[in-house]
């Protein structure tokens, strides 16, 4: 198999039960046990082929950027910029989605679509299907042996196939919308990218659900053009759901001392942790900050040779001569994070470590110590710091190609995007929206970073509309007003 299953036997010794660990940090919550759906070798191998053909392809539209693009038996494979050979070519859903959306009128693709399709739609235990990266992308994210697809390129696949089904409205685009559809609501415990109250654009299986900001309201937006075409008053109701918990835990995505949007609410950290006790096991133990998320409880797997994620919960080294570990874990502003074990132990994790041109925390911080204490007869340090900054969700950067920081801008221009044009009908709602973007808006001019500048609102929204089932707003003064 493709995944870990995370079964209570082979994460705790022998004397704890999966409820006793975690119910020591969350008193009688139960962890959640995750058991993701992963495709078979047979399902994933037509989107798994890489092809090499030097330069040739063709210019493809996607997001503003010629993207050089072949088709092989009429599926597009695109190069993609992080490939170790940035001339292979791969199936990248995004490409695929974007390609549906623009071949929508041609005759010849309506044709042939169900053809395509079949060769890389992955059926899903709820019945929907689902459009998978294949394992070729060494994205830190995307590192490990899990197969995952995205919320943000199957909303987009979502976008192509309702363009689809408003050109041909016939039985089979209606049933393929809904096939697809259905795989942005497949639980995110199950392998899937929906949780709950919000969509996740890369769905991580060994620490917290890491919610991506940009990917969250870029499924949204797409779920909300659903909504309205199809008269969808259920999907209305999930993307207010979304937004309410979006707008009560904001500040997850907020960084207010330097006043910039957060990329998502998760940072990856490095920890060098002591045991007192040689051959000591540990978990590591995830509390919501709000009820309507669950709890999880993650083993760490073992990773010497560094493949997996590094937002995986993982040892990284064990030192024979003091016996020490170095481990990888994760912080979030939605979740208090706790390591545990049968035994006293002590962790050192850097403070601070904010660079603009990162994605993540940097060695630059000092090492700050957190010692183990008793709870219900489990040793548990919670992973905080009191006096220094613990980065729990990383400000957004300005390392795009161009220099300047496009996810800041498009969190604010996509949130009242959703304000202004939303299916449901919650006016306190949208109001709050608005005023969260249009706060972060205001802030801009406090934000302290010379030569750094934020992409500017039109070039985001015509970014967004290039993929829009429904363009409603082609004037970004009229959202930023």
């Amino acid at each position: 198999m493709k995944h870990l299953l995370f079964l209570a036997a082979t994460l705790l010794p022998s004397n704890l039960s999966a409820t006793e660990v975690c119910g020591a940090v969350n008193d009688t919550v139960h962890c959640e046990p995750l058991a993701p759906f992963q495709p078979t070798t047979e399902q994933i191998l037509f989107a798994s082929k890489v092809f090499d053909l030097g330069e040739r392809g063709f210019d493809f539209e996607m997001y503003g950027n010629g993207q050089k693009t072949i088709l092989v038996e009429g599926v597009p494979f695109a190069q993609y910029w992080q490939l170790e050979d940035d001339k292979k070519y791969v199936f990248h859903p995004i490409v695929f989605g974007r390609y549906v959306f623009n071949s929508a009128d041609d005759k010849v693709f309506q044709q042939n679509w169900k053809e395509l399709v079949s060769k890389v739609g992955i059926e899903l235990p709820n019945g929907g299907l689902a459009f998978y990266y294949p394992n070729h992308y060494p994205l830190n994210r995307m590192r490990g042996p899990d197969l995952v697809y995205s919320a943000i390129s199957q909303s987009e696949v979502l976008a192509g196939f309702l363009r689809l089904h408003q050109e041909l409205q016939s039985d089979e685009t209606a049933e393929m919308l809904g096939k697809v559809r259905d795989a942005l609501f497949f639980p995110h415990d199950q392998g899937g990218v929906d949780l709950g109250v919000a969509q996740l654009e890369l769905p991580l299986f060994r620490s917290n659900p890491e919610i991506i900001l940009n990917g969250w309201l870029h499924s949204l937006l797409h779920l909300n053009d659903y909504a309205i075409l199809m008269n969808d008053a259920q999907v209305a109701s999930y993307v207010e759901q979304n937004l309410e918990f979006f707008a009560d835990n904001h500040d997850a995505w907020y960084d207010h001392e330097r006043f910039i949007t957060r990329y998502s609410d998760t940072s990856p950290h490095r920890l060098v942790v002591t045991p007192e006790e040689a051959g000591q096991e540990f978990t590591a133990v995830y509390k919501p900050k709000d009820a309507r998320l669950k709890s999880y409880e993650i083993e760490p797997v073992l990773d010497l040779e560094n493949r997996y994620s590094g937002f995986d919960v993982r040892v990284n080294a064990v030192n024979a001569d003091n016996g020490k570990i170095t481990m990888s874990l994760t912080c979030s502003s939605l979740f208090d994070t706790y390591l545990t074990s049968d035994a006293a132990f002590s962790v050192m994790i850097r403070d601070g470590g904010y660079s603009p041109s990162r994605a993540s925390p940097d060695a630059s911080g000092e090492w700050q110590t957190i010692v183990s204490g008793e709870i219900d007869g489990r040793e548990v340090a919670q992973i905080s710091l009191d006096d220094k900054e613990l980065i729990c969700g990383y400000p957004t950067n300005f390392s795009k190609a161009n220099g300047k920081n496009f996810y800041h801008m498009q969190h604010i221009v996509a949130l009242r995007y959703l304000a202004e044009t939303s299916a449901y009908q919650n006016d306190e709602l949208d109001g709050r929206i608005s005023e969260i973007a249009m706060a972060w808006l205001a802030n801009n001019e406090k934000f302290q970073g010379e030569g750094l500048e934020f992409e500017g609102p039109q070039k985001v929204l015509d970014s967004i509309n290039r993929g829009k089932a429904i363009v409603q707003i082609t004037d970004a003064t009229i959202l930023l007003h």
